[in-house]
């Protein structure tokens, strides 16, 4: 017991100690830095993100519009995810001039900034969204003002009908109460036809578009290229040289798979290769989208997204475009029609209980009023003991018409004897065990 309290005593020393050194406790330094602000194009929708100087290379989709801007700000390196942050909320200071692109050391264009604006046709948080430019960027941005201006205008109206409905609702009950204490029998069905209807609440703008902004505007054939930022008295602006790799997909157009578990609902894997198996066990619930995907190198699509980031230039990654919709799920067992899936909306709700569960359940705007759809997808439900065997599904525009390379494969996992595999993980330990022995042994 002594040993434990002396241990315990120097374990909580030498945290303490980690605490209060002077490097973890002295704050990370701002320093005033010329980045670049981004908002690149990543294959479906726009991501902004910022490079710092440490960074010396820009990496973005080749034949897309994508704005940079060099600002000046507050940069800090925070340990805990070994990044640079940027303050822009404290500092973000546009810097004047005139963007130069350069080939082979070459000058070959010089950028002024263009208006700008980034258009979501399904809502701001869809998963796909456009970049249009000047006279377009005008045109989007004044029909997303005159659409938020007539749904608050319905909205005024909505309330007014709300008040109106109100006072005749509580006239009705007046007028009922009168009828039924001077002896008039009323039906259920005729009250409920008497009743005041109560107003609809007026839909809201389903797109959005992003407020103009002004920026440079890089849309690239591949290849690699260099920037600066030549001020307006015609010298280069400190720091602002970059390497810029413009780049392409390898394969694109394909079909894969986001694939929600009903088990496990914040745990989505994905099904990218049509040659490859989707495992399963027992029964399951699946909900699936298909998505058109295309193919980029693991290196620069990661830097895409964060410049600070790591990849790998050997590999290849998928990345998820498009949704495809109007589309059906074919289900099939050892070739058989077993169900055609139609998506549908689904809503996840909390089980109260320590437990924290949830449960999927069908979205339908009566019971859910006011709640939008958690997801939507094409709903499987497979079982091993079913008796069907393993399963194949695919995907269908038309009947018998099935999209290439929508073909997956699931296959469960039997789970009988699964205990051996425990004996065996357990076997280099025992081996291990029997050698320290006899080694101690011959020792003394």
């Amino acid at each position: 017991m002594r040993k434990f309290s002396l241990f315990f005593t120097l374990i909580l020393a030498l945290l303490l100690g980690a605490l209060t050194s002077p490097s973890l406790a002295q704050a990370s330094p701002f320093r005033e830095q010329l980045v670049y602000s981004l908002n690149l194009f990543n294959g479906k929708t726009y991501a902004p993100g910022f490079c710092p100087r440490s960074e010396d290379t820009i990496y973005l989709i080749a034949n897309e519009n994508n704005a940079v801007s060099p600002r000046i700000t507050l940069v800090y390196f925070w340990p805990i995810t070994a990044r640079y942050m940027a303050g822009f909320k404290t500092l973000n200071e546009e810097i004047e001039g005139t963007l130069e692109l350069l080939k082979d050391g070459k000058v070959i264009r010089s950028l002024e900034k263009e208006d700008n604006v980034v258009f979501y046709p399904e809502g701001f948080f869809a998963e796909n969204s456009r970049m249009y430019l000047d006279e377009e960027a005008h045109a989007f941005l004044q029909k997303y003002e005159k659409a938020t201006k007539d749904y608050y205008k319905r909205i005024d109206e909505y309330y007014e009908k709300m008040r109106e409905y109100r006072d005749a609702f509580n006239k009705f009950l007046e007028d009922l109460s009168k009828r039924r204490e001077a002896g008039e029998e009323l039906s259920r069905a005729q009250v409920e036809a008497e009743m005041p209807r109560q107003p609809g609440s007026p839909e809201g703008v389903r797109f959005y578009t992003t407020p103009l902004a002004k920026n440079y505007i890089l849309n690239l054939p591949q290849g690699t290229y260099q920037i600066r930022l030549r001020a307006r008295d015609g010298t280069i602006v400190q720091d602002s040289q970059k390497n810029l790799v413009a780049f392409v997909q390898r394969r694109g157009g394909t079909i894969g798979y986001e694939i929600t578990p009903g088990n496990r609902w914040t745990m989505k894997e994905s099904s990218n290769d049509p040659s490859k198996t989707i495992y399963a066990a027992g029964k399951n619930t699946l909900y699936l989208r298909p998505f058109l995907q295309d193919e980029y190198n693991d290196l620069y699509y990661k830097k895409l997204l964060d410049p600070q980031n790591e990849g790998t230039p050997e590999r290849w990654m998928w990345v998820h475009t498009t949704p495809i919709e109007n589309v059906l799920v074919v289900l099939l067992s050892k070739g058989k029609l077993l169900e055609s899936i139609k998506r549908a909306p689904y809503y996840v709700k909390q089980i109260p209980g320590p437990e924290l569960g949830y449960e999927i359940l069908e979205y339908s705007e009566e019971e859910f009023a006011g709640r939008s759809p958690s997801f939507e997808g094409h709903k499987l439900e497979v079982s091993s003991v079913s008796g069907k065997g393993n399963y194949e599904f695919h995907l269908e525009k038309r009947e018998g018409e099935v999209l290439k390379g929508s073909e997956r494969e699931i296959l469960f996992v039997k789970k009988e004897n699964t205990n051996l595999l425990h004996v065996i993980s357990i076997f280099p330990l025992i081996v291990g065990l029997v050698v320290f022995v006899q080694r101690k042994r011959s020792i003394s």
